[in-house]
This record gives C-alpha cells, sequence and structure tokens, in this order.
C-alpha cells in the first residue's frame, strides 16, 4: 500500500474536469447522486474492464448553473495566477458576478450563487478504478471545493468580505495541465447556458491541431452530462447545442454519420485574430523593457514577451488589459528585470484599474450630487428672495397677520417661544406665502375654466 502512495496516480483518460462533474438534466432537488459507468470490450463484445464515475452531494447533484460559478471561479484563478498557495483561490462574491455576467446588487442571484458555492463544497467525485498506480488500477476520492472561508479583508479605509475557496491537489494538477487554456470566456458567455456551453468546453480540447474530431453519441452525452438514452432524443438536443457552436463559429460544420457525430473545425477567429496580432503584441514587449531603461531590445526578448503576451490572451485577457499591466507594472513594481512577471501583476493591476474606476465613479457621482444641491439651493434662495419682496409690498397688518401666524404654525411643530429666531419666522412666512400664491393660482385657473 505503501508503495502505491509514493507512484503517480494518472487518469485512464481524459482530464479530471472533462469528467460529467455538472449535470445537464434541469431537475435536481430529488437527485443527491448521478452515476456513469464506462465499460471496455474486446473483439467478442464481452466487457473485460469497467470504471465508474460517481458524484455525490447531498444538497443535490450540481448542475449546468453550478458549472458557470465553477467556470467563473477558474476565470478568476486563471486570471489572477497562482500564489504561493496553488490550491487557493480568494475572491469577493462582487469578482465572482461580474465574470458570471450577472447583475451585482441583485440580492436573489447573490443568494443563488452563494449556495451554488455551499452545494459545490459538498460535492465528492468518485473514480471508481479510474486512476493508474503503476500498473495497479485505484480508486479516488476528489472534492469539487475542499473548503471555502469567509473573511474579512482591509481595503483602503474600509474592510471587504473576501471569499477563500480551496481546491483539491488533484483538481489543481488538471487545472495546471492548462485545462483552461484554449476556453475563450466571451465566447463561452455568449453560449446558451447548459449543454452548448458544456459541449463548447469539451470540444475545444479536441479541436485544437485537429480538422475533425469523431464521436459515437452516446459516448458523447455521457461526457456531457445527460442521462436519455434513446438516439433520437439524443441527436434532438445535441442538433440545438451543435448549431448554436456552428452560429458562434466554434466549429466548422457537423453532420451525423449512424450512431455517430463528426465534427469540422476551422481556425476560429480568435486564432486569426492572434495571428494578426503577434506583431503588434512583439512591439508591446519592445515597449515595456524600453519603459524600463533599455534603448535596444534584443530579439530574444521581443520573441519572449511576444509569447508571454500571447498565453495571457489565450487566458482570456484583452489587449486592452494586457497592454494597462504592462504600464501599471512599469509605473508600480520596482527592480523589474523580465516581462515574466506580468502573469504575475496582471491580477493585481486589473484590480488597482477596477478600484480606481469605481472611485472614479463614486468621486462623479458625489461631483453630481454636489451641483444638483447647489442648483437646488440657488433657486430656493432666489424663491426666498421673490418672496420676500412680495412680503414687503403687503400693507403692514397683513404683514403682522403673517407674522402671528408664521410663530402659531412654528409653536404647533414643537418649537419654544423662546427658540423662534426671526430667521425661522421668515422662512415660515415664505411657506405660507408659497402657500396662498400655490391656492390664488388654482382658483384663477378654476374662474377661467
Amino acid at each position: 500500500m505503501t508503495e502505491i502512495k509514493k507512484k503517480e496516480h494518472v487518469l485512464m483518460e481524459g482530464n479530471l474536469l472533462e469528467y460529467p462533474i455538472f449535470s445537464m438534466q434541469k431537475r435536481r432537488a430529488d437527485r443527491i447522486v448521478e452515476e456513469y459507468v464506462w465499460q471496455e470490450k474486446n473483439g467478442a463484445g464481452e466487457v473485460t474492464s469497467e470504471r465508474k464515475f460517481k458524484v455525490d452531494c447531498t444538497k443535490g447533484v450540481p448542475n449546468y448553473f453550478d458549472m458557470d460559478v465553477f467556470n467563473a471561479i477558474m476565470r478568476v484563478y486563471v486570471k489572477k495566477g497562482r500564489g504561493d498557495k496553488k490550491t487557493e483561490i480568494h475572491f469577493t462574491i462582487y469578482e465572482l458576478m461580474r465574470e458570471l455576467g450577472l447583475q451585482v446588487h441583485d440580492g436573489r442571484t447573490v443568494n443563488r450563487v452563494r449556495e451554488s458555492l455551499e452545494r459545490m463544497a459538498k460535492t465528492s467525485l468518485h473514480f471508481e478504478n479510474s486512476f493508474y498506480a503503476g500498473k495497479e488500477k485505484i480508486t479516488k476520492i476528489v472534492h469539487l471545493i475542499s473548503k471555502i472561508e469567509i473573511y474579512e479583508k482591509q481595503k483602503g479605509n474600509r474592510p471587504i468580505n473576501m471569499i477563500k475557496v480551496v481546491l483539491d491537489d488533484e483538481l489543481v494538477n488538471s487545472i495546471e495541465r492548462k485545462y483552461y487554456k484554449l476556453i475563450d470566456f466571451k465566447i463561452y458567455k455568449a453560449l446558451a447556458t447548459g449543454l452548448p456551453r458544456r459541449l463548447y468546453e469539451y470540444l475545444e480540447k479536441k479541436k485544437y491541431k485537429k480538422n475533425q474530431f469523431e464521436i459515437d453519441i452516446r459516448k458523447l452525452v455521457r461526457w456531457m452530462g445527460l442521462k436519455t438514452s434513446k438516439v433520437s432524443q439524443l441527436k434532438e438536443l445535441l442538433g440545438k447545442a451543435n448549431n448554436e457552436l456552428k452560429e458562434k463559429k466554434v466549429i466548422d460544420k457537423w453532420k451525423y454519420i449512424k450512431n455517430k457525430v463528426v465534427y469540422y473545425f476551422h481556425k476560429s477567429e480568435r486564432f486569426k485574430e492572434i495571428e494578426d496580432n503577434l506583431f503588434y503584441l512583439e512591439n508591446l514587449a519592445a515597449t515595456f523593457y524600453q519603459g524600463l531603461g533599455q534603448e535596444k531590445v534584443s530579439e530574444v526578448l521581443r520573441r519572449e514577451g511576444m509569447v508571454v503576451l500571447q498565453d495571457l490572451i489565450d487566458e482570456g485577457y484583452t489587449k486592452e488589459e494586457v497592454t494597462f499591466a504592462l504600464g501599471w507594472a512599469v509605473d508600480n513594481i520596482k527592480n523589474i528585470h523580465s516581462i515574466r512577471i506580468i502573469p504575475k501583476v496582471i491580477g493585481q493591476a486589473l484590480g488597482d484599474k477596477e478600484s480606481k474606476r469605481l472611485v472614479e465613479e463614486r468621486e462623479k457621482s458625489e461631483q453630481q450630487k454636489r451641483v444638483e444641491e447647489n442648483n437646488k439651493r440657488e433657486e430656493e434662495n432666489k424663491k426666498g428672495e421673490a418672496l420676500d419682496k412680495i412680503f414687503k409690498t403687503l400693507p403692514k397688518q397683513k404683514q403682522e397677520k403673517l407674522e402671528e401666524e408664521a410663530k402659531e404654525n412654528l409653536i404647533e411643530q414643537g418649537i419654544q417661544p423662546n427658540f423662534i429666531l426671526p430667521t425661522l419666522i421668515r422662512i415660515e412666512i415664505n411657506k405660507l406665502l408659497e402657500k396662498k400664491k400655490l391656492i390664488l393660482n388654482s382658483a384663477a385657473k378654476i374662474k377661467v375654466l
């Protein structure tokens, strides 16, 4: 047993994250276990080996919404890069909501995301006879999320609530094998939630450097997390998702050949754009080193920089985000010697950018509020001056009557006679004049009618 522990555990087929962790079935509440079986058969059709994959969760098996939340966490992980502890990811609930493209101030949706995190923390993945350790097949249990912690962090002068997600080592190994390397999260979010997104994830790993990919329909839908067994129903479900992928140019075309589906790939618009941007990225790298004081940038540094920046583009960062991170690093980090630091600090750079944007928005809002308050105050002052003029034109007897009425009103409002100052009387008189003016205007209108 000790010997097995020392050996590397290798998954028999695919990446751990390719397995149907998330069910594509809409109803979940009454299902706490989902199980899938893969069988190997010999030429005579006899089963020679069998491996099972089971998803177990007391809060109901995770579904397509949980898949979106998990992928948003992975997006944060890829953006920020791994820190000192590669199994930990730190973020706010609002960072996660933004990655999901959801309204950050919608309380019901925020609660739904929190419930999803709790559900994934209670989800176990059972891989029965699915790992090799030397020549032996072993079973492993992996936690989708090992632990969740909520803690307080000081940001400037105010505390903010942070979420720490701890991942299973086996899961991190799968992520580090660049499972998310080729996923374009803009395309992912543009697709309908559920099967189209899951299918996009799966095919994106198959299309790289291939012209086409062929797979048995039943096998494909098992990887997708669907339980329907009728081929006609499966074809109908897949057909809708396939058409959406074709529309979004994820695939060039597709067709059924008996009980198989064949996907034909072309260079996506993203890869064409990357090819067009190679010269742009090389120039960015050169500008970065020039910003550090190197007048002549060697070809080696240019090429290395281009590769580093291209990797960031592949991970889903935009050209604008990469450009900002380069400038931010030059301005904020001392003693930089290599562009290789950018993947480690781009998350911090974009976080600062977002913080500044929020501060600017708040300052703009406060400035607008001050302008509105000043305009309102100026308008009230003008109105007060106009009412003062009206008061001065009134006969003395009417002035005295208004003063008495104003004092009575103030006493009724709970102000002690000793505290009734001339300014208060003046303000109350103006209110009475305004009221009488409105009554007179209304009466005049009625008379005209």
